[in-house]
């Protein structure tokens, strides 16, 4: 699935992500590949990415997160690699 990272300062895109796992405010979740549609809250947490190199990690504050045709969008006021 692609990936693609927004905040005031930049975006970042990913192809061939496995994974995406973030924390909601009613606790963690993942989004894999074909994942049915869906919007999630993000709190000030980590957001991990799989991908077939290995995992990245991006801190997020006050997210959220679209999914949509195996795609997933992350808008945030903040994203730093962590």
């Amino acid at each position: 699935m692609e990936l693609r990272l927004v905040s005031c300062e930049r975006t970042m895109s990913f192809t061939d992500v496995r994974g995406v796992f973030a924390r909601s405010p009613i606790g963690w979740f993942g989004i894999l590949p074909r994942h049915a549609p869906a919007i999630f809250l993000l709190q000030n947490s980590p957001l991990r990415v799989k991908l077939p190199e290995g995992e990245k990690v991006f801190l997020v504050k006050n997210g959220v997160i679209y999914v949509r045709e195996n795609r997933v969008t992350v808008t945030a006021d903040e994203i730093q690699s962590a």
